[in-house]
C-alpha cells in the first residue's frame, strides 16, 4: 500500500525541530526543507551538503 503524506505537515514538523528523512526528486520540497542534503546516484552517496551549500549543478 502506498501512502502519501501531506508535505505541509512534514514541513511544519521540521520547522518545530523534528528531524525528517525524506527521499524525493521534487526540488521545490528540497529547497523549502533543506538543512542537509545527501545526493545518491546508483546507490552511492555523491554529495553530502549542509544548508547554504547545496547546488543542483554540482
Amino acid at each position: 500500500m502506498i501512502k502519501f503524506v501531506d508535505v505541509t505537515k512534514v514541513y511544519d514538523a521540521n520547522k518545530n525541530g523534528t528531524t525528517i528523512l525524506m527521499a524525493t526528486h521534487a526540488r521545490n520540497i528540497v529547497d523549502k526543507m533543506k538543512k542537509r542534503v545527501i545526493a545518491i546516484e546508483s546507490g552511492t552517496i555523491i554529495r553530502d551538503e549542509i544548508r547554504g551549500t547545496y547546488d543542483y549543478e554540482n
